[in-house]
């Protein structure tokens, strides 16, 4: 069945992958963006556990999860995202649609591999604010888009029956436009100067990253199981070809802006880096029937101060997340009742994301639920997944912004059996 529909869904989500507006956070106005989670819906309901491994679902945080597979899988995702953007004195809405992910891993032998694209990062925002200078009120405008997206190849090898490893090849790529216009609103008797200034700074990026993994699963006698693993990415870089232009602006009676005159300016060669990133989880169960495991992973974001050092009361920190998750299953073979056989998963999670603002660290919490439903009569048939995340992110004090998200997302995971000689035709 998955080799039939593969072609419809690859058309589907590939024609959606490029120039979405993924956030409309007034915090991707930072670094290069809002980092979009990399993993697949099952894992991120369950606290975006790296630790989690089983044979029919992609686990792409962990490219030596890969070997362990052993069906064909095809698994896309979509989610919506809808937030209220608090500041001390108002509260603005957003919602946005976005493709999250597509891969499709296949076991061969003591080997699986693993190919897909996904988003990176995105840059959505639409900020204004007035400031005094000179006894003159000055309106300012900021506006953000683009993004970068990731295509990869994992593999993951099975070294003894208990130890895997693998590794992940990635190539970034994307754009982002950020844009500031200023005016003066007031120039200090009363009057607004409908002529203004505006700049526009454009990245190109490209360049690869790379990510490896080692797990360790031991199941008991009693169908207990352990599960250990360790992820690690080194600091990489991204090439960056930036532009810039500066023009005069006219504001209308309309309120629309029409450009007098623009120049090109020069913008500094500035290669992005991409920081060392690694991984630590553990989680223990019973085979089919529960799980529950946690993660501590650290990002060495202090890095991007190298990058980004322009940005007035704005730096970066090494950022950590701590991840707590897992799933439960009532009985995974019932032929009775079909809810019986639904995955119910949680999840929590604590990030410090390593942006620093007014002397502030901006933190991340969430909470998440997620169901998975099955197509078919056993485990092994394809599925369906539900997830519900509620997180909170930043803090309305110190003049900074808090958003409260709440998301909604489903994935869909095919499973099939590839590269096998039937018996019977």
């Amino acid at each position: 069945m998955i080799n039939r529909i593969i072609l419809g869904v690859c058309l589907l989500t590939l024609s959606g992958t490029y120039a979405q507006q993924g956030t409309a956070s007034p915090y991707s106005y930072f670094g290069t963006g809002e980092q979009k989670f990399k993993g697949t819906n099952e894992i991120k309901t369950m606290g975006s556990l790296a630790v989690f491994q089983d044979s029919i679902h992609i686990n792409t945080l962990n490219p030596a999860s890969y070997a362990n597979l052993q069906k064909t899988t095809l698994a896309v995702g979509f989610s919506n995202t809808s937030a209220k953007i608090h500041t001390a004195n108002a509260t603005e809405k957003s919602n946005r649609s976005t493709f999250d992910y597509f891969a499709l891993a296949f076991p061969a032998g003591k080997l699986g591999v693993s190919l897909g694209i996904m988003p990176y990062t995105f840059v959505g925002y639409n900020i204004a604010n007035t400031i005094e200078e000179n006894n003159q009120k000055i309106a300012r405008e900021y506006n953000g888009e683009g993004g970068i997206s990731r295509t990869y190849l994992g593999l993951g090898y099975k070294i003894t029956p208990n130890f895997n490893i693998g590794a992940e090849f990635a190539y970034n790529f994307g754009d982002t436009n950020n844009r500031t216009t200023k005016f003066i609103a007031d120039d200090g008797t009363g009057f607004l100067i409908n002529r203004g200034s505006q700049q526009i700074i454009s990245n190109d990026y490209s360049g690869f990253s790379f990510n490896t993994a080692l797990s360790y699963s031991k199941v008991f006698s009693d169908q207990m199981k352990l599960d250990v693993a360790v992820t690690y990415s080194p600091q990489t870089t991204l090439k960056n070809k930036q532009t810039g232009t500066l023009s005069t602006v006219e504001l209308s009676s309309t309120g629309n802006l029409n450009t007098i005159d623009q120049i090109n300016i020069d913008a500094p060669k500035k290669d992005l880096i991409m920081p060392q990133k690694h991984s630590l989880g553990v989680g223990y169960g019973q085979n089919h029937k529960w799980f529950v495991g946690a993660e501590y992973t650290g990002v060495q974001n202090s890095k991007l101060n190298n990058f980004y050092t322009n940005e007035q009361n704005a730096t970066f920190e090494d950022s950590h997340r701590f991840s707590l998750g897992g799933y439960y299953t009532p009985k995974h073979n019932s032929f009775e009742k079909y809810y019986h056989r639904w995955t119910y998963r949680f999840g929590l999670k604590y990030e410090n994301t390593g942006l620093v603002l007014n002397d502030q660290s901006i933190k991340d919490t969430s909470v998440s639920l997620g169901f998975g439903l099955p197509i078919g009569v056993n485990r092994d048939s394809s599925n369906i997944n539900i997830g519900l995340e509620y997180g909170k992110k930043g803090t309305k004090n110190h003049g900074l912004i808090q958003e409260n998200y709440f998301n909604i997302s489903v994935g869909f995971s095919f499973n099939d059996r590839w590269f096998q000689k039937r018996r019977y035709e």
